[in-house]
């Protein structure tokens, strides 16, 4: 949310020049360490003279070099200016007469037992000193990050190393359990003597192909038509489709999945030089009088597929998943759940030859991986054979080799895993994107997007590449228009207009043909299914329903908690509205009886279906709205709801335990979904929100530099129970009761 500036710890409401964070291994910051970087190892050098590891990267005019750059794909220059800052920062370090090298021979020499050295070579990377608390980098006394896990991680290095054995051994690998025989099969009897013979079919099928217009460039009016529409609800677009969950179980707003990213994408897909002549992103033919509609549900039901693989996981890389014996192979990334994507050749006659060449000696390493504690790191290839993951431990275990579920034990060639918004993978895919998009396009004449990468030498631009944020998206775009645009086993154009001609937009015929099209477990075809609604919601080709049928002003307000709310009466229709850690509290009494001078009320007016379905005007009136403390987030708390908590419809109407009556997943416990039309548990909705509001009106949870500190103080709360919401240096403890 940039409609209102928000400072940072330093006061900066801009970002312009803050290039400078911290890339690489050891997370190498500023314009000075950048500055060194360029002066003996980039650009700089070479102009000067000097002899230069990376004569072709100004770190100063590209600092993300360190992480988008080609020499990153081997995982290299990440590395390499760890060790540089290392050797120019840390190995130098000679302050108040502690010196890191001699201090180093001391603990040698000691036999490995001080381990405040660690501590101290914590503080001198992290703050800049070597005695924590201390002041360092900046005019304020503080402690290293994650010191106890730097010092953990130390001592498990240095056993793995076998440097010594005086010391805190790292847990064992968990043994694997022992495979039960399976029992010889038994013959069944046969229910006929003969099986039943069919006579063959009189002739072949006939398939009807697409209109060429369908295939083809859409006319400037459906561009015009779609850009509009698509800028017009940007707001709602990124709150209802744009999240991702996480650890927590929260939902967040997706880091990587962004509406610029998909708006770049979009424009690329359907003018300008475009994707060849049949592979254009379907937007509607310009000139039916529903073309904009269609369009819209076509992008709707892409952005469904897309939220169901990766944008709800905030992954652009694969996840590792597939586990074999109770371990994560690390041969994973040749193929999961049995396949080999290096094998996975181009078969139809039309895209004969377009495949990528595997190399053996390919070396990537990908970018994201899972986000739950233990989970796999991202997925790599190379020329080596390797074991698993043990997500107990923390571990690679490689000797002995592991086998993945196809008998894979090594990751040679295995460099084509899923990428991007709708996890592009095998070399059939990337070939296709290099033929059409990529530098085969070019090579050859063809008009292409992206003339300069080659999908084939490189299948970790989509993740990597400084476009990155589009090209997510663009290359999902494409792999749709081949998949489903182009499917001649499924009618999805005919069903799609007929679903759009009907003029009744919550049918499910249409998404339940796409899930029959793209198949995906009960959760996934659930996701797909809900967020292809939510996504016609944010084209405002279904009206979001606002539970107040009335159109009474029912009063909402930001705050940290609801008393912060009550004092500030900042008036807002969603937590989207709120900035940093504040959330949108309904029926703030303070701000209703008009002693507050900002005090303001949300006017809804039902039927409205524009893409901003409120109205903030003044008012110091009072409403006859319940009351209620709780934060809420699409549409406002009422005294009625049909909106229920449950991990299915069946499993919510029978429980009727918690309430969602803005209808958003964000009011439900992880794992659960909200769910609607549950009318037999409308009687417990007062006692819900009565509930919620106490419990939301009270915290036990304060901010102090430890548990005594915060129970003495009292000063400061952080009702989300996060340490972000406290100041530097302080932390969130909970069951306080002040």
């Amino acid at each position: 949310n940039n409609d209102d500036a928000y400072a940072n710890a330093l006061g900066r409401v801009d970002v312009e020049g803050c290039c400078w964070w911290g890339r690489g291994v050891i997370q190498t910051r500023g314009t000075c360490n950048y500055g060194k970087l360029n002066y003996y190892m980039g650009k700089r050098a070479a102009d000067e003279g000097r002899d230069a590891l990376y004569p072709n990267i100004d770190f100063c005019e590209f600092p993300q070099g360190v992480c988008s750059s080609d020499e990153t794909y081997g995982g290299e220059l990440q590395w390499m200016v760890g060790f540089f800052e290392w050797a120019d920062r840390i190995q130098t370090y000679d302050v108040d007469g502690w010196n890191y090298i001699e201090q180093l021979k001391e603990f040698t020499d000691g036999g490995y037992k001080d381990f405040s050295f660690v501590d101290a070579v914590s503080g001198i990377l992290n703050i800049g000193c070597h005695n924590p608390p201390c002041k360092g980098f900046t005019n304020r006394a503080t402690n290293p990050h994650n010191q106890r896990d730097r010092n953990d991680t130390f001592q498990r290095f240095l056993n793995q190393m076998q440097v010594a054995r005086n010391f805190r051994p790292p847990p064992k690998p968990t043994p694997m359990p022992s495979p039960v025989p399976t029992d010889e099969p038994t013959a069944g009897v046969p229910t006929t003597d003969i099986p039943t013979m069919l006579d063959p079919p009189t002739e072949e099928p006939t398939f009807t192909p697409m209109p060429t217009a369908l295939q083809g460039r859409p006319p400037e009016s459906a561009v015009i038509a779609i850009e509009e529409k698509v800028s017009e609800t940007k707001a709602r677009f990124a709150e209802l489709l744009l999240l991702s969950q996480h650890p927590s179980g929260e939902m967040w707003p997706s880091y990587l999945y962004t509406w610029e990213g998909f708006q770049k994408a979009l424009k690329k897909m359907i003018s300008g030089v475009g994707p060849g002549e049949k592979n254009f992103f379907y937007i509607g033919d310009g000139y039916s009088t529903k073309s904009l509609e269609y369009g819209l549900v076509n992008t709707a039901a892409f952005v469904a597929q897309g939220i169901t693989q990766s944008i709800h996981y905030d992954a652009c890389d694969e996840n590792s998943w597939d586990m074999v014996d109770y371990r994560y192979p690390i041969s994973n990334s040749c193929g999961q759940q049995g396949k080999s994507y290096q094998d996975e050749v181009c078969e139809k006659q039309e895209d004969e030859g377009m495949e990528c060449m595997v190399d053996p000696m390919m070396e990537i390493h990908g970018v994201t991986h899972a986000r739950w504690v233990g989970a796999p790191p991202p997925l790599y290839c190379g020329d080596r054979n390797v074991g698993y993951w043990d997500h107990f431990t923390g571990l690679e275990e490689h000797n002995p080799p592991f086998k993945n579920r196809r008998g894979r034990s090594d990751i040679r060639g295995c460099c084509w895993w899923g990428r991007g918004v709708l996890q592009v993978r095998g070399v059939c895919s990337y070939g296709k994107l290099n033929y059409w998009l990529g530098a085969r396009a070019a090579e050859e004449g063809r008009p292409s997007i992206y003339p300069d990468i080659d999908f084939c030498k490189n299948p970790g631009a989509i993740c990597s590449d400084k476009r990155s944020h589009e090209l997510r998206w663009a290359t999902g775009m494409f792999h749709w228009v081949q998949t489903v645009q182009r499917s001649r086993d499924y009618d999805y154009f005919p069903t799609l207009k007929a679903f759009v001609d009907a003029g009744d937009y919550n049918d499910g015929v249409f998404i339940g043909m796409v899930n029959t099209m793209l198949g995906g477990k009960g959760d996934d075809i659930s996701r797909r299914t809900k967020t292809f609604f939510n996504a016609l919601k944010a084209f405002n080709l279904i009206e979001v329903e606002t539970n107040n049928s009335t159109g009474t002003p029912v009063h909402t307000y930001c705050g940290i908690d609801f008393h912060d709310a009550k004092s500030k009466c900042t008036a807002c229709t969603t937590n989207m509205d709120c900035n940093g850690m504040e959330l949108c509290y309904a029926n703030v009494k303070a701000c209703l009886d008009g002693t507050n001078a900002t005090n303001a009320a949300i006017n809804i007016a039902p039927g409205n279906n524009s893409s901003a379905a409120t109205d903030i005007t003044l008012d110091t009136g009072t409403t006859g709205a319940a009351a209620s403390d709780s934060p809420i987030a699409m549409a406002m708390v009422t005294a009625s709801t049909f909106n229920y908590c449950g991990k299915s419809w069946g499993d919510a109407a029978g429980d009727c335990a918690q309430a969602c009556p803005s209808g958003t997943d964000i009011e439900c416990a992880p794992g659960q979904y909200c769910f609607g039309d549950i009318t037999a548990c409308s009687n417990s909705i007062g006692r819900n929100i009565d509930e919620n509001a106490q419990a939301a009106s009270v915290t036990s949870n304060y901010c102090g530099v430890d548990w005594s500190d915060a129970h003495s103080q009292c000063a400061n709360t952080c009702p989300g129970g996060t340490d972000v919401e406290c100041p530097l240096d302080h932390r969130c403890f909970g069951d306080i009761q002040c």
